[in-house]
């Protein structure tokens, strides 16, 4: 496997400190730690309270200050690229599941990568819309890659996504959800990051109303009993996405 350049996927940076405003807030600390000296020293009683009380807000200020904005979970949160053969052997994967639904030889598969790949990026738009905070694709976070993932304050939302083709989700492709999830669950926990985990399943489906009906009735919890985080599943159909960002109506 050939290693990537280790740079940011996106241009979200951890906030550089303010060196005025300490350098400020530091010569203005010693001015006051000094004046509470030489009052102290000159016994100015009235003088020293005031440089006192002075003391005692000027670091209450700094403290609650710093409390009340912490770093948002975008700046602590370290993740990387998704190697693009991992991205490969994850797209060649979802591909042969489907191929093997449809009972196609490999040489048939062609149009299949074509077709999923625009599947993906347009289930992803959708969901895109649908949320504020950033969505930013094919990453990993504790090594464990993801189709997208969604950054909250307090949540991370993993994105994954299924073309589906038939009324029913590969329990390889369930099995690996849940394994990616214990994952970046037990990475969370060994970072101290005290936030929520959250699974978005994204399903493009090619299917009639009534298989659509079929495939939710399958994907419920019962499908995921042993999931480690809460699983949110959307379904798209592919027709629809396209002639929503695609094709004229």
């Amino acid at each position: 496997m050939t290693a990537e350049p280790g740079k940011a996927a996106v241009e979200i940076e951890r906030p550089k400190p303010n060196y005025p405003l300490i350098i400020i807030g530091g010569f203005v600390f010693l001015c006051l730690a000094g004046s509470l000296v030489l009052t102290l020293s000159a016994q100015a009683w009235s003088l020293f309270a005031l440089s006192l009380f002075a003391l005692l807000g000027a670091a209450a200020f700094a403290y609650f200050n710093a409390a009340k904005m912490p770093m948002s979970l975008q700046h602590r949160l370290e993740w990387m690229p998704t190697l693009t053969d991992v991205q490969k052997q994850s797209l060649a994967l979802e591909v042969e599941g489907i191929a093997g639904s449809l009972e196609l030889d490999p040489w048939q598969t062609t149009e299949l990568f074509s077709a999923y790949v625009v599947a993906e990026d347009l289930a992803l738009r959708r969901i895109q819309q649908e949320h504020t905070a950033p969505m930013i694709r094919h990453l990993q976070v504790g090594g464990t890659p993801f189709d997208a993932l969604i950054i909250e304050n307090d949540e991370l939302i993993c994105v994954e996504v299924s073309f589906v083709v038939k009324p029913d989700l590969r329990q390889e492709k369930v099995d690996s959800m849940l394994r990616k999830m214990g994952g970046v669950k037990r990475y969370l926990n060994s970072h101290r990051l005290d936030v929520s985990l959250r699974l978005m399943l994204v399903v493009v489906t090619q299917l009639t109303p009534e298989e659509v009906d079929q495939l939710k009735g399958r994907l419920t919890g019962k499908r995921f009993p042993d999931s480690p985080v809460n699983i949110d599943i959307h379904f798209f159909d592919f027709e629809e996405l396209q002639r929503t960002y695609v094709t004229e109506r």
